[in-house]
């Protein structure tokens, strides 16, 4: 959830800019929290009859927190009460309740434990939940801007096993950020994770009351943050569990280069980068990081454009980091195609040296082999018994270096053979705005909508098209590797009709031809 540092008003639906006055909105935790009014009629009160709000602790984007004492157990808790202005909104209140209820039902340490529900006497919804202190993952990036990676690491493995008992509940958080991992301490372990903010969360199963099949999301409607959204959040596709994925490598790249892969001044612009750019090499936005190549595979599968080529569930993406960490690579990571893993994170990474041999090891091979051929012809002529063909050819007895060269030759490596280049090769073409039909230049389809990825001809000259209704757009590109196009729509202008001033005047019709000037037919002379 975001606040504008202009207006002070919350926004939680993925904004950058507050559309009251175009700040760039932040985080609760980067802006200092503003004095809590000490005439909060909420403090003091008592809900449903055994939970005393005691003082105001936070605010979120839909609602206010406050510190709370369960009077029959003596036991501290956060209440969480929707704003009087947005519960007045019936599908903010049903999204409110639906975060109750994704939190209440998933029953993981690793998940903020949401446990009562209810009312105010002014009619604002609440529900109650476990009481957390420490501090959020923004913050701690938002004071050190980077961690360790061995730090980094175990905060997502931790969200790692909450998002798999989630997915198991069939829910999808698609919020995953730095604002929503919570971190405090538990039996004296620091950085014990505790997911939170289950606002937008996707339940396959959970519809609004009164409205059988009518869901709270609908596809081509876009929920979360920019800056951690999966490319099919961008384009308002179909999505699954996978996106959570997607947004932990985003999480796990920020920890390690300082900053999220994908940044923008417009909302449409990180949107963009998303679908269509490849994330910087975190040695040029972090020159200090240390990240194994191990590591930055794993970042490169979980930030994969396609849900197909990513790690297919958090438990994959785990495991991936635990064989890392260790210096091993995972099966899932080794099974990833070529053109997804690409270049490593990192601008260079240390190749591994390979063994050169010496090249006199190699004239002390020819010389060798070239001396025993020589050698084995001339005992079989000295066996056939021709006294003038033996004398033909002078002998002379082996030298004492071909066994030690007989050695370098079997030690020299074979030389590789070059492989062939393949002869097609990968087009990713996506469009501003998404979902349009891609042709060729002759008029055959290339896809029905974007974003998509073509095979074409390696180094062929192409021209394609995109239709989206009544806008236009058009490129031309000739690939040699694997490469992503960015095609522009716009509507076509309308030509500008000519004043009348400005037309030719239209010429006079010519009289018929008078009878004199038609030619007389030669019978008739």
């Amino acid at each position: 959830m975001k606040v504008c540092p202009a207006c002070r008003i919350d926004y939680g639906g993925g904004e950058v800019f507050c559309p009251v006055d175009a700040t760039r909105l932040i985080t609760t935790s980067q802006m200092s929290a503003s004095p809590l009014d000490p005439n909060d009629p909420l403090i003091g009160n008592v809900l449903a009859g055994r939970y005393q709000v005691k003082n105001r602790i936070g605010e979120g984007g839909m609602g206010l927190v406050y510190e709370g004492l369960h009077r029959d157990i003596d036991k501290r808790v956060a209440i969480k009460v929707l704003r009087d202005d947005l519960s007045r909104r019936p599908e903010v209140v049903a999204r409110f309740r639906q975060e109750a209820k994704s939190a209440s039902r998933i029953g993981h340490e690793n998940i903020v434990d949401i446990f009562d529900f209810g009312e105010t006497r002014h009619g604002a919804s609440y529900f109650v939940m476990e009481f957390l202190e420490g501090e959020d993952l923004g913050n701690v990036l938002g004071k050190k801007a980077t961690i360790e990676a061995e730090r980094a690491c175990d905060i997502v493995l931790q969200c790692c096993r909450a998002l798999s008992a989630t997915h198991a509940k069939g829910i999808v958080h698609r919020d995953i950020k730095p604002e929503n991992i919570f971190l405090t301490r538990r039996d004296g372990i620091d950085d014990f994770v505790k997911i939170v903010d289950f606002g937008i969360a996707k339940m396959s199963d959970i519809e609004t009351d009164g409205a059988p099949g009518r869901k709270l999301t609908k596809t081509g409607m876009i929920f979360g943050t920019p800056e951690y959204m999966s490319p099919e959040q961008a384009g308002g596709r179909e999505l699954d569990h996978r996106v959570d994925v997607y947004a932990l490598g985003i999480i796990l790249y920020e920890c390690l280069a300082g900053r999220v892969p994908f940044e923008g001044d417009t909302f449409m612009g990180i949107l963009t980068q998303h679908l269509t750019a490849e994330a910087p090499a975190i040695d040029k936005v972090n020159p200090q990081a240390k990240v194994t190549e191990e590591l930055e595979l794993v970042i490169r599968k979980a930030l994969a454009k396609s849900p197909d080529d990513r790690y297919q569930d958090t438990e994959e993406l785990a495991e991936a980091i635990v064989c890392a960490l260790d210096g091993r690579v995972s099966r899932a990571t080794r099974r990833t195609p070529p053109s997804v893993l690409g270049a490593p994170l990192t601008s260079e990474l240390d190749a591994v040296p390979r063994r050169k041999t010496s090249p006199w090891v190699w004239v002390a091979a020819v010389m060798g082999a070239a001396g025993f051929l020589v050698w084995s012809a001339l005992g079989s002529l000295s066996g056939s018994g021709s006294g003038a063909e033996a004398s033909a050819v002078p002998l002379e007895p082996p030298q004492e270096p071909v066994a030690e060269v007989s050695d370098a030759v079997e030690e020299a490596p074979p030389i590789p053979e070059a492989e062939p280049e393949p002869m097609w090769v990968n087009v990713h073409v996506a469009s501003d705005p998404a979902g349009a039909r891609v042709s060729y230049d002759g008029g055959a389809e290339a896809c029905a909508s974007t974003p998509c990825t073509l095979e074409v001809t390696r180094g062929a000259t192409l021209v394609l098209h995109a239709k989206l209704g009544k806008r236009r757009g058009r490129t031309a590109i000739t690939p040699s590797p694997e490469e992503t196009v960015l095609i522009e729509l716009h509507t076509p202008k309308r030509p500008t009709p000519k004043p009348r001033s400005a037309e030719v005047p239209k010429r006079k019709r010519q009289a018929p031809a008078r009878s004199s000037d038609l030619k007389v037919p030669e019978w008739a002379q």
